[in-house]
């Protein structure tokens, strides 16, 4: 069953209330906005932590609910362990749009790929029995790279967003997306950065094979590097990791860098 909300976080909600989760593990490297959607569901926060191949570093009980975020979109081969081995895995593809469905219920972000405000798609095992009103936001149009106060505006606004279905204005924009050319595009950037800065990366990066990336995480500290990314404005995801976590040795202030695609 495929369903189309507002937002990722919507997405979560409803598969939380559609399975009556009261307990789910996540990832510690996570977004909070994930944190806060599962809390507003008073279900229950357990955390994980993962390993240098981003994996969970421990092993959950046959019936645990687990979240897997497929990161920067090229861990695929993860989600397909993970559901093989647990048959209540949730799989987070919002860095992964062209990735296939894993576990009971998977969910992407249209946002993050393409040039619409908001959206996100649900594929989940269970019929949905709840109706919400259609998205009507109106938010300011703006790349990230142009405009960082607008962006983080706008993600104010969606912040304070309830669970609706996707808007008709967002439906119509994805009927336009060469996605074709999105995917070749995607695969082109990831490995023009991959040439440039692989040596320097203390992320260990799968070959991509079918994957379409997100973005091209790096992490490093080569001094020359970091000086030459310090006067862009470059996204960075999740960049507090204490330095206590073993996460933080590959995976501290991770720096997205972008694709430019032509629309």
């Amino acid at each position: 069953m495929i369903y189309k909300f507002n937002l990722g976080r919507s997405c979560l909600k409803v598969i939380i209330r559609t399975y009556g989760i009261k307990e789910i593990f996540i990832p510690y490297y996570s977004c909070k906005t994930i944190w806060q959607a599962i809390r507003e569901e008073d279900c229950k926060i357990k955390f994980y932590h993962i390993d240098k191949d981003f994996m969970p570093d421990c092993e959950f009980s046959k019936d645990s609910y687990i979240l897997y975020i497929n990161y920067f979109g090229i861990f695929t081969k993860n989600c397909k362990i993970l559901s093989d081995k647990y048959k209540n895995l949730i799989t987070d593809n919002t860095q992964a749009f062209y990735a296939p469905n894993f576990g009971i219920a998977t969910f992407n972000s249209l946002r993050k790929f393409f040039p619409v405000q908001n959206g996100a798609y649900l594929q989940i095992e269970k019929e949905i029995e709840m109706n919400f009103e259609q998205d009507n936001l109106k938010l300011q149009n703006v790349k990230i790279q142009k405009n960082y106060d607008i962006f983080k505006l706008n993600e104010l606004k969606l912040d304070k967003e309830p669970i609706k279905f996707i808007s008709a204005e967002v439906e119509k924009q994805m009927d336009d997306i060469d996605f074709e050319n999105d995917k070749k595009r995607r695969t082109e950037m990831f490995n023009k950065y991959a040439k440039e800065f692989g040596r320097y990366n203390l992320i260990k990066l799968p070959p991509l094979e079918d994957s379409i990336p997100y973005c091209y995480p790096l992490c490093t500290n080569n001094k020359e590097i970091l000086q030459k990314l310090s006067g862009k404005t470059i996204l960075r995801l999740w960049d507090d990791i204490p330095k206590s976590f073993p996460e933080y040795e590959f995976l501290y202030n991770v720096a997205s860098l972008p694709f430019i695609c032509e629309w």
